[in-house]
């Protein structure tokens, strides 16, 4: 037996790679100018990704802009919130002034009275009041308008930078679990090679002994064949 040599250990190449569906689909290589990674989309993960990319580059230029024809849509959303609510104001009032005109002519004969000014004055200043109202929340559907179209492309821009954050987030954990890959091999193997080097210590132990017992079975040889030649000569 001879001591192992040095081309006994075990050299390893700490580069692994992931498959997924038979596809390589992320790896990470190791040597002498560095470690890289890498990880390769499939034809509809890159499309949805690079969607992503351009919409939101797209899109977040003109984020507080509002087009011709955003504003002519909400122009006419407003347009028919305020024809609904004359409509119901004149549902309200208008039968509401028939009744007392009627009341008025059929107990006086005309309208040409003090009791019919007052009410119809009461009356205007309530469709008046109902008026005024309406003009505020007229104001206010506007801006719910506005802040809900705001809402909605902030929520959408939100949207697609989130979904490029997760993918990329999957990215880094792919190759995290081939770097753990790696890691493992390379911790498995690294054991494996102090196996080998203690097993080598032992052997070059084991080989001393060995030689030093041939070397004091072949001195006892050679003294007994000394004592004999001794013995023949006297």
């Amino acid at each position: 037996m001879s001591k192992t040599g040095k081309s006994d250990y075990i050299y390893y190449n700490p580069s692994s790679s992931i498959n997924i569906n038979g596809q390589n689909k992320a790896g990470v290589n190791f040597s002498t100018n560095g470690t890289s990674g890498y990880y390769n989309m499939d034809d509809d993960e890159k499309k949805a990704y690079d969607y992503a990319g351009e919409q939101f580059a797209l899109n977040l230029p003109n984020l507080n802009v509002f087009s011709a024809d955003t504003q002519r849509d909400l122009n006419n959303q407003v347009q028919s919130y305020i024809n609904k609510g004359i409509e119901d104001i004149n549902d309200i009032y208008t039968p509401m002034l028939q009744d007392l005109q009627n009341d008025i002519a059929s107990r006086f004969g005309n309208l040409d009275n003090s009791i019919f000014m007052d009410n119809l004055s009461e009356l205007e200043d309530k469709r008046a009041d109902a008026v005024s109202d309406f003009a505020q929340d007229v104001q206010t559907y506007r801006q719910d308008l506005v802040n809900n179209e705001l809402a909605n492309r902030y929520q959408y821009l939100d949207y697609l930078n989130n979904y490029r954050q997760q993918v990329l987030s999957n990215i880094l954990n792919t190759l995290g679990m081939s770097q753990g890959l790696s890691n493992s091999a390379n911790s498995y193997y690294s054991s494996l090679n102090n196996i080998v080097n203690a097993s080598n210590g032992n052997d070059y132990g084991f080989n001393n002994i060995l030689n030093s017992a041939f070397n004091a079975a072949s001195d006892i040889t050679s003294l007994v064949g000394d004592i004999k030649s001794l013995k023949n000569f006297l």
